[in-house]
């Protein structure tokens, strides 16, 4: 099945509302933060893995880990996409090296004005008062002991689903890592490596506020 909008809603809040540390540490070098366990119910995968970079016309991502063990977390199913995806199929997901990741990075122009008191799932639905919108972010065939993850976005630029990057400054930023499994060829593998797969409770994390000002 295909996760819906408000299915996600409910999940990311869950989540973020259990344990997810928002970062507001800045420096010259962009935010950093850790990127937090599986779903959060596992150890930090990497302390200060996550940079952010925040620029007027737009931000900047890298992500630095070390690469999940294969069989050693949770896997999603084929049937899991998220119902922001551009597919309608992915490939069977099995375990065994080298496997795919990808990376998607939610935005939230208006934090202050997120429901229920976390930015999740219904800041994002179609005039939602926080204008929170969805990019893709990167997508690689993890192929030795680092996984290295990189992007941007521009102000304008149209999102996925949501509103567009507005207000690069002062938006919440969310970075969320998925993976598909083994990697595959062909078309499958451009599938793998374009798709959102999973649900909050199987994807790493990082996550950072707006910058303290003056930092």
């Amino acid at each position: 099945m295909k996760w819906t909008l408000a299915g996600l809603a409910g999940l990311i809040a869950a989540v973020v509302t259990a344990a997810f540390v928002v970062s507001t540490a800045g420096s010259a070098e962009g935010q950093q933060t850790d990127v937090r366990g599986q779903g959060d119910s596992e150890p930090v995968l990497a302390e200060d893995g996550a940079t952010l970079i925040r620029a007027a016309d737009g931000l900047r991502f890298r992500i630095s880990v070390p690469t999940p063990e294969p069989g050693s977390y949770e896997y999603p199913t084929a049937d899991q996409l998220a119902g922001w995806s551009e597919s309608e199929t992915h490939p069977d997901v099995q375990v065994g090296a080298p496997e795919v990741f990808t990376v998607w990075m939610v935005i939230f122009n208006d934090p202050a004005q997120c429901t229920d008191g976390s930015c999740d799932g219904d800041d994002f639905a179609e005039g939602a008062a926080a204008r929170g919108g969805i990019y893709q972010g990167d997508g690689r065939v993890a192929d030795g002991d680092e996984l290295e993850l990189s992007g941007s976005i521009r102000t304008g630029q149209a999102p996925l689903t949501g509103a567009p990057l507005a207000d690069p400054l002062n938006a919440e930023v969310h970075l969320l890592i998925a993976s598909h499994g083994r990697a595959v060829t062909g078309a499958d593998h451009w599938i793998q490596l374009n798709s959102p797969l999973g649900n909050p409770s199987l994807w790493w994390g990082a996550f950072f506020s707006p910058d303290e000002p003056g930092s």
